[in-house]
């Protein structure tokens, strides 16, 4: 009898092997000398009882680790389990969603956005729009619950979901922690088309800066959250700072956003057309007369002019004005008489403009309203004289004894032997000035697509200031071209 070293089982002298763990039996061979074996026994079977209780203790430790191995292995395999099957499930994530958005939870919200979008980055302005867009429209609400509902079933049984929402829709987009399935919600963005009719109009999407655009193009400024956002341009010239705010409803596909500056200039006028204007004490080298509007401009009343003209008793400055919010048209007079109405700080009523033209009709037999009928008629037959190659067609509309009769004539020529054609797309008269009983100042915008020989269109708007004269015969005629810039 003796006991196996290895784990301590009792054995018998017939086992080679112990039948517990398998461990081939040592056995001490017997004495040569005929020495009795009881004397040997006695020792070696003490050293066996040692053997046995310093690995029995061992034994149990071994199968203390195997069984929590087994038991950690277990929790993981559950764990992965109830991680892959209900926190990162399609339902649970499509769930999740709609849960946030109805309890206007911003920060979940915000991260079911910002976790689905390759580009857009929403932050907690933007998520509050984009919630209190899916609360006040619930249509839309219930396309995304209905659609992303769809979406999880169809995730969930490894089918193509037929069923999306055009709204948002709910995608695997990899794994997660390189183990579980992936899944985003992926809200359907709204871009901004920006327009502007200042070059280098710096944009803003929410006070944040977008994009820079020009005159003669427009950009495409997003991806957006559906929602109200607040968009600002912001041009900077020699006047200053000036920004135009507006607020769009960005909620499908694309919205246009235009900035007008129109509302941020003035029309100058002065009692001498040759007078030269000066804005904050800086002269600006430039006549009156040789100016349809100043701007886009400050409105706050950190813009001031005035004119400079040389008389022969000495040189003379009208009153300095304060350009203000509100304010269209500035008359900076020399006459005493006028001298109080250069500071105007608004524009004047439609009464007062009705009343203006009945005056001016009283006067001369010929309204503001007259005047800008014959510039329509007038810019029509130019274009049909420049595309027929013939003055004659613009001749009775054009004052023989003015400077523009010889320059339109000239003008007419010059085309037809470039072989170049305008078309008038569009024409604004903006402001008529009475100069005197014969004599307006007409102030209009005029855009064009010009064609060359080589086939080439080339689409221009220009700011132009004519002057009208009343004929002899009492009809109109234009008398002279002052200016015509084009619009960057």
């Amino acid at each position: 009898m003796g006991y196996c070293r290895e784990c301590g089982h009792q054995l018998t002298n017939e086992h080679e092997f112990c039948p517990e763990c398998g461990h081939p039996v040592e056995r001490k061979a017997a004495s040569s000398e005929g020495v009795e074996p009881q004397r040997h026994v006695e020792p070696a079977l003490t050293s066996v009882e040692e053997t046995r209780q310093s690995v029995k203790p061992s034994n149990k430790k071994t199968k203390v680790v195997a069984i929590s191995v087994i038991a950690a292995a277990a929790i993981l395999g559950g764990a992965y389990y109830g991680i892959d099957k209900t926190i990162m499930a399609p339902k649970t994530v499509s769930e999740g969603f709609v849960a946030a958005v109805k309890g206007n939870d911003v920060s979940k919200v915000k991260g079911y956005v910002n976790g689905g979008q390759t580009k857009l980055k929403a932050n907690d302005e933007q998520t509050k729009a984009f919630i209190t867009y899916l609360n006040e429209n619930p249509d839309v609400m219930k396309s995304i619950s209905e659609g992303l509902a769809a979406d999880s079933k169809a995730l969930s049984s490894g089918v193509p979901s037929e069923d999306h929402s055009s709204y948002a829709k709910l995608e695997q987009d990899g794994k997660k922690w390189g183990i579980f399935d992936h899944y985003t919600v992926q809200v359907a963005p709204v871009y901004a088309k920006v327009q502007s009719t200042e070059n280098a109009t710096t944009v803003y999407i929410d006070g944040q800066k977008a994009a820079s655009v020009s005159s003669d193009s427009s950009k495409k400024i997003g991806p957006l959250l559906p929602g109200t956002h607040a968009v600002k341009g912001e041009v900077k010239n020699d006047y200053g700072k000036v920004e135009n705010e507006q607020k769009i409803d960005a909620t499908d596909g694309e919205v246009n956003v235009d900035f007008d500056w129109s509302d941020y200039a003035v029309y100058i006028s002065s009692d001498y057309d040759d007078a030269t204007l000066f804005v904050n004490g800086k002269d600006t080298k430039t006549e009156i007369g040789d100016i349809d509007y100043l701007g886009p401009l400050p409105m706050d009343g950190s813009v001031k002019l005035y004119a400079e003209r040389k008389f022969d008793s000495g040189e003379k400055k009208t009153e300095e004005v304060s350009i203000k919010k509100g304010m269209e048209d500035v008359a900076l007079n020399f006459d005493e008489e006028n001298t109080t109405q250069a500071a105007a700080k608004a524009s004047a009523s439609s009464e007062e403009e009705e009343s203006s033209d009945e005056k001016s009709e009283a006067t001369s037999g010929v309204s503001d309203s007259e005047v800008s009928s014959f510039m329509e008629e007038y810019m029509d037959a130019t274009i049909t004289s420049i595309d027929n190659e013939d003055f004659s067609i613009a001749e009775p509309f054009i004052d023989p004894n003015g400077p523009k009769y010889k320059e339109q004539k000239e003008y007419t020529s010059y085309l037809s032997n470039k072989g170049i054609t305008e078309d008038l797309l569009s024409l604004n008269v903006n402001r008529v000035t009475k100069l005197d009983d014969s004599m307006y100042k007409v102030y209009t915008s005029e855009e064009y697509d010009i064609s060359y020989a080589d086939g080439s269109v080339k689409y221009k708007k220009f700011n132009s200031i004519h002057k009208v004269k009343v004929l002899d015969d009492g009809s109109l005629g234009v008398y002279q071209l002052i200016s015509s810039t084009e619009a960057k």
